[in-house]
């Protein structure tokens, strides 16, 4: 079922020099959930920031979360628990 939750969450992530990003733990309600896998990436354009957005896997849900550049804040938009 896809849950629509759009909260700010604590991400560890890796940010390479060539500017790509990679998350690999978030944290959601003090449970830390380590991505498995990313099954989609990509960026969006919304006025003068930039949204890093993924899709990932714990290999039991999906998440779908992003990165917003000009706020350096991490949102999770929706969850589809399995």
């Amino acid at each position: 079922m896809l849950v629509i939750l759009d909260e700010k969450i604590k991400v560890g992530a890796i940010f390479n020099i060539n500017g790509q990003i990679k998350p690999v733990w978030f944290k959601f309600k003090d449970t830390k959930i380590f991505i498995k896998s990313l099954i989609y990436q990509w960026k969006e354009r919304e006025g003068s920031d930039t949204i890093y957005k993924f899709t990932a896997t714990d290999g039991v849900n999906i998440y779908e979360i992003f990165y917003s550049k000009n706020n350096l804040e991490w949102r999770l938009v929706a969850m589809d628990e399995k």
